[in-house]
């Protein structure tokens, strides 16, 4: 089985054009996002939605003569007459050039008949049946350069497909996977467990997203038919909650702690493209980094920001003593209509004294300023003040004490922009006593 121990993914759905109006290569749309603000690498997999099982004809892969089944990508009408496959083609070559490691899977559909179409005539040649339809998923896989197959298994194809069915299915795409030279990812994506045998699916599955957003499935409907705990991954969404309540139904730390209070470290979220795609896309970028980490000890908020369409700062949380410990910046924007929170991570360490910096809405930052300097032989950002449009000051966060040097810094906003997002470094530093804690070593601005 080739269970990764944590993965951060996503589904996209290539039929939806957001904004209305656009298609792939329009500058605003949803998948330019993706690509301008780097949000594939924030991804170890995507999931490409949806596929449908069809017979073999002379314009499937493989091509064939109607006896044999394979999966073929639905249609969609985008504006210019783009076509779906050319979405999905471009999706596949715009993420794997900015993250060569990310996998992508295909994600069937859930229409009636995805699997019992399938078979036919008396049970001794479903086998047969099975095993040809998963030697042409493979066969389309590799024509699109595909790393897997996922099954969105729930209502009606899951309660009109027999359990024997279902089961010969995977164990004949595990087959036809494991025969190949290269790692083919075999997920399912259930909100039922209804026809599935547990055992079959532990021997052929390499895990399972549950749609835990849809309230209709947990942990419990799975183990309770004898499914590994360890095959569970998170199911995630940051879509309004649906039926006139345009609120999103999460956030990145409220998944992230359902995440790790579950003891899950695979999490899928559905999706990146809906009509709030940045809100989308800025909290998978959260996600990823609260799953992961920053890298290193430099951080820059900027593509986060820039991908939720640099909503202004809200908030911020200033640590500081004697120099600058630590920030985190809350933006916010709006969501359908309503307003949102982008909550960013903590840059630095946990000691000096926490400050609260709230700018009233129809406010904005005006001007960052303090100093740079040594203290106790390292670099470090000494004090920073904070200044709105509208007057108000906050600080100045830390004293300097202990500063062998003095340099000042100011960064104002050019005409027109406010500050919406920080880069910067951290350092690890002694603290008396014993021990050691993060700093702010070196602090930017980015301007919208």
């Amino acid at each position: 089985m080739n269970t990764p121990s944590k993965s951060v993914n996503a589904w996209i759905l290539p039929s939806e054009d957001d904004p209305a109006g656009t298609n792939y290569k329009s500058s605003s749309s949803s998948y330019q996002n993706l690509i301008n603000y780097g949000v594939y690498n924030y991804l170890d997999m995507v999931n490409i939605c949806f596929a449908n099982t069809v017979k073999t004809g002379t314009d499937t892969v493989p091509t064939g003569d109607g006896s044999t089944h394979t999966v073929e990508l639905q249609t969609a009408d985008h504006p210019g007459g783009i076509t779906n496959d050319q979405y999905m083609q471009w999706i596949i070559q715009d993420a794997r050039q900015m993250n060569p490691g990310i996998k992508i899977l295909l994600t069937l559909g859930y229409g009636d008949d995805e699997f019992t179409q399938i078979f036919s005539g008396p049970q001794s040649g479903w086998q047969a049946q099975a095993t040809a339809y998963a030697n042409n998923v493979v066969a389309y896989l590799k024509n699109y350069s595909l790393d897997g197959f996922d099954i969105d298994w729930e209502w009606n194809f899951s309660t009109l497909t027999p359990t024997n069915q279902m089961s010969l299915v995977l164990q004949a795409l595990r087959t036809a996977f494991n025969a190949q030279p290269q790692i083919y990812y075999l997920t399912l994506s259930p909100a039922t467990n209804e026809h599935l045998d547990g055992s079959v699916v532990n021997d052929t599955v390499d895990f399972i997203n549950m749609q835990l957003y849809c309230d209709c499935t947990g942990a419990g409907d799975y183990t309770g038919i004898g499914i590994s705990q360890a095959l569970l991954a998170y199911g995630a969404k940051f879509e309004s909650r649906g039926n006139g309540d345009k609120t999103p139904y999460q956030n990145a730390q409220n998944a992230y702690q359902q995440m790790t209070s579950g003891g899950y470290g695979i999490s899928t979220q559905w999706r990146l493209n809906s009509g709030d795609f940045q809100y989308e896309q800025a909290q998978q970028m959260i996600l990823s980094q609260l799953v992961n980490g920053t890298p290193g000890t430099t951080f820059d908020d900027t593509p986060i920001i820039g991908a939720a369409g640099n909503p202004p700062v809200s908030q911020m949380v200033v640590r500081s003593g004697e120099v600058l410990d630590a920030i985190q910046t809350t933006n916010s924007g709006a969501f359908e209509g309503g307003p949102v929170s982008y909550i960013l991570l903590q840059h630095g360490g946990n000691g000096g004294n926490p400050s609260t910096v709230a700018i009233p809405s129809g406010d904005s930052i005006s001007e960052v300023s303090g100093y740079t300097g040594i203290w106790f032989g390292w670099p470090c950002v000494l004090q920073i003040t904070i200044k709105t449009f509208g007057g108000r000051v906050f600080g100045p966060f830390g004293t300097m004490a202990n500063a062998s040097s003095k340099t000042p810094f100011t960064f104002t906003a050019p005409s027109g922009q406010s500050i919406v997002a920080f880069s910067g470094s951290i350092v690890n530093v002694p603290v008396a006593g014993g021990g050691t804690t993060y700093i702010v070593a070196s602090l930017n601005p980015s301007y919208a």
